[in-house]
Formats: structure tokens, C-alpha cells, sequence
């Protein structure tokens, strides 16, 4: 089993060298090019629907065939999504040997299934007004490396954009780089990478022209944070990591007069230097698996965990000694799957159950804990929000339109009748959600 990361940039070699490397213009305002929104941290900017049913404020739904976790991303009159199609079975395949805890091989998850069969993968391209689909390809079409867990997909890595090009990430199944008309300008192979057969979920972002992937394996054999010139698909910078896996995606952050890449972790939380891979600072990790992605504001990073252990860190960033980089901790209320969200003073956990926990962001104080949906529900989504209100989306496709602020109320339930795992999109001035069939433009 391959644990050092192979990185092979196939596809065009353009004439504009990595030294040359221009950012994109920013993105418009209004858009939703990446996970959880512009700047990582699931914040709408604009005005949106808080009120639809399943035939009520609908703008369009369109039917996506297969399955996917990946949130839609929005870039002017284009959304971008992945998806994963299962196919034939392949008897007798098996997946790779994984380590357990005692870093010995055989380790095989209850809930990890999938490699005995084939998958199509593909990257869709359509229209944000009306829905109809502007282009699909297929990256992939055979079998897959490794198993995933049950409830996750081969589509679980949301793409990023930054209005030019597309970067699309399978993990396993490789990335690839699209122009936003559809053609393929790179691709790049990182071997096997092995989570303990529970599949892929980390998304990649970009910066100053480079994008950027963390890459977390197993128990920590081969992971590292790496960046590729988003042009060419040239490596650009690798730093090697000893953290295990993990599916959070990193998040890059102002950290006065310096901008710090975060990679959450179980072992440590870490800070680059995004331009060199230069690690600024480290400090106490979450101790379970880092599924959730890290929010940040007030000149603080918060860090959360919630599997073998329930853990909230407040992380100052920017230069302080060591013995004051935690500002303070909670070890109640988040969630194994869901990422918190910070919205004007307060810091929101959910449990994967739908209990809310409001913290005061600054000083860790407990505003209220307890807060409850109406109905019973299990959560996989990310809340956003927008205009003091904060969306939370169930399994069951059900969103709980929560009020921000010191007090729990939660003020409707919106339905769409369909299982929904992936996390809201705010752009456009439409909802786009991503159910287990089709994705819905709430306008």
C-alpha cells in the first residue's frame, strides 16, 4: 500500500511558467466558490429565502444521478458539484490492508463497504438560473482504491473555483482541473490514500494562485499539506505531517499582517505559511478524528472534534508564545461530522443530533446549551448563515431555520421530502441544496 504521496501533474504543460503564477480576479460578490462559502467560514453575504417547502419557493430542481456528499459551488451563472455512480460488482475484490490504533495492519471499520464495486465519477457543470446541466465529465470509471463508510460517497470533497478554472478532488481517484467551459487542462495522481476505509472528504482551496490539498493518512504514515500551481498542476511546495486522517479542510486566515494556513489534526493543530509550506506555529490537537473544519474571527481559530473525545479549542493565532496559543477550551456539544459555525460574538456547536451549544467566541462562556430541532434528527450538513439566522439541515432534508443570538428559538422548519448530506450553498440570492436526488435553487 502506497504511503508517501506520488504526485504526478499529467495534462497540458501552459506556457505561463509557475514563477508567473496571477491570481484570479476576487470572487463576485454574492458567490459560493468553495466549501462553506468565500472565506471557509459558511457565511452568506446577502439577502436569502428562509422560508419553502418541497413545492413552495422551489426556482427549479434538477435530478443528479448517483450519490455525493459535495456541497454545490456557485461562481456568477454556474454551479459546480461532483458526483459518484455505482456500478458492477467485482466479487472477490477487497480493500487495501488499514492500521488500527496499535499500528498494526488488519484493521477493517463495521461500517466500511464499497470497493467491490465499480464507480463512475464525474464533474458536472450547470446553469444557476434554471438548472439545466451545461456540461458533465467523466474523470473516472472502474474500481476505486478503498472501501468508504457506509454513509459517505466517492463525491465527498466539494470543488473550488476561482472563475476560471475548476479543481475537482477524488483523493484516491485523483484531481482534476477543468476550465469552467468543461475542458481538461491537468490532472494529478496522489497514489493510494488510505483512511481507514472510510473514504474521501477533504476539499481543496486556493491561494495566490496555488491550490492547496491536506492530506492526512492513516496513522500519520505518509500525510502531508502539499500546493500545486493551480495553472500548470506543477508541484509547487510539500510539508510532511505525522498527523492520521482526517477530513477537515484547511482554512486560511488573516492573522494580522499575515495570513496563516490552518490543517486541524487529532495529534496537533498547525499554521503555514501558505506561499511556502513553512510551518508558523503548532499546538494541542483535538484527540479524535478532525472531521469538522475550523472556523475563525476575533482574532482567534476554533477547533473542533467530537468522536473518541468531545473537544472545542479557541486557538489564538499570529505570534504568541506557546503556553497562551490556547485561549480557552470546551468539552461538550460538537459534533463528529458537522463543522461549528461563527456567527457575530458567539461560536455555535451541533451535535450530530441536532443539540445546539452556544459559546461567547471571545471568552469560552457558556451563553445557553440544550437547544433542540422539534422534531428527532440526525445532521451530516454544515449550518450556514445569513441575516441573524442560522440553518441547520437534517438527514432528513429537513432545515431548521435557527435564530442567532443569546437565546435558542428556533423560528421554522423548512422540508424538501428528501434525504439531504450535503451542506447549503448561500448565492445568487437563492438556497441551493443538494438532496439524495436532486438538487433544489430555493428562491
Amino acid at each position: 500500500m502506497t504511503r508517501r504521496l506520488r504526485l504526478l501533474a499529467l495534462g497540458v504543460a501552459l506556457a505561463m511558467p509557475p514563477s508567473a503564477r496571477v491570481p484570479a480576479s476576487p470572487p463576485p460578490a454574492d458567490t459560493w466558490p468553495q466549501w462553506r462559502g468565500s472565506d471557509g467560514l459558511g457565511i452568506g453575504t446577502g439577502v436569502y429565502p428562509d422560508t419553502w417547502s418541497a413545492t413552495e419557493h422551489i426556482a427549479w430542481k434538477t435530478a443528479i444521478a448517483g450519490r455525493g456528499h459535495s456541497s454545490p459551488i456557485v461562481w456568477g451563472d454556474r454551479i459546480f458539484l461532483t458526483t459518484s455512480i455505482e456500478g458492477a460488482e467485482i466479487p472477490g475484490r477487497t480493500a487495501p490492508d488499514h492500521l488500527g490504533y496499535d499500528l498494526k495492519p488488519g484493521y477493517l471499520h463495521p461500517d466500511s463497504v464499497g470497493v467491490d464495486h465499480t464507480y463512475t465519477l464525474k464533474v458536472l457543470a450547470l446553469n444557476a438560473g434554471d438548472g439545466r446541466l451545461v456540461w458533465e465529465r467523466t474523470v473516472h470509471d472502474g474500481p476505486v482504491y478503498d472501501n468508504r463508510h457506509r454513509k459517505n460517497t466517492y463525491a465527498s470533497a466539494t470543488v473550488v473555483t476561482d472563475g476560471r478554472m475548476v479543481y475537482a478532488s477524488f483523493e484516491s481517484e485523483r484531481l482534476f482541473a477543468f476550465d469552467v467551459d468543461g475542458n481538461l487542462k491537468w490532472e494529478a495522481s496522489f497514489g493510494g490514500m488510505a483512511k481507514a476505509g472510510l473514504g474521501p472528504g477533504t476539499s481543496p482551496i486556493l491561494y495566490g494562485g496555488l491550490l492547496i490539498l491536506q492530506a492526512d493518512l492513516e496513522m500519520g504514515a505518509g500525510s502531508s499539506i502539499l500546493a500545486l500551481d493551480a495553472v500548470t498542476g506543477q508541484h509547487v511546495w510539500r510539508t510532511e505531517r505525522t498527523n492520521r486522517r482526517s477530513w477537515a479542510t484547511p482554512l486560511l486566515v488573516d492573522a494580522g499582517g499575515r495570513t496563516e494556513l490552518l490543517a486541524s489534526g487529532a495529534e496537533a493543530v498547525i499554521a503555514y505559511d501558505p506561499k511556502t509550506g513553512r510551518e508558523l506555529w503548532r499546538t494541542d490537537g483535538t484527540k479524535s478524528h478532525p472531521i469538522p473544519s475550523i472556523v475563525a474571527g476575533h482574532g482567534l481559530a476554533f477547533a473542533t472534534a467530537g468522536s473518541q473525545a468531545k473537544v472545542a479549542l479557541a486557538i489564538r493565532l499570529g505570534d504568541v508564545p506557546d503556553e497562551e496559543r490556547i485561549a480557552w477550551r470546551y468539552n461538550k456539544g460538537t459534533a463528529y461530522v458537522p463543522s461549528p459555525i461563527l456567527y457575530g460574538d458567539h461560536l455555535y456547536l451541533m451535535t450530530d443530533r441536532g443539540i445546539v451549544t452556544c459559546l461567547d467566541a471571545k471568552t469560552g462562556a457558556l451563553v445557553y446549551e440544550g437547544g433542540r430541532v422539534p422534531v428527532p434528527a440526525t445532521f451530516t450538513a454544515s449550518p450556514v448563515a445569513f441575516d441573524g439566522k442560522i440553518l441547520l439541515t437534517s438527514e432528513d432534508g429537513d432545515t431548521f431555520v435557527m435564530r442567532a443570538g443569546p437565546a435558542h428559538e428556533i423560528i421554522r422548519t423548512n422540508s424538501l421530502d428528501e434525504p439531504v448530506y450535503a451542506s447549503p450553498a448561500l448565492a445568487n440570492g437563492m438556497v441551493f441544496i443538494r438532496g439524495e436526488r436532486y438538487l433544489f435553487a430555493i428562491r
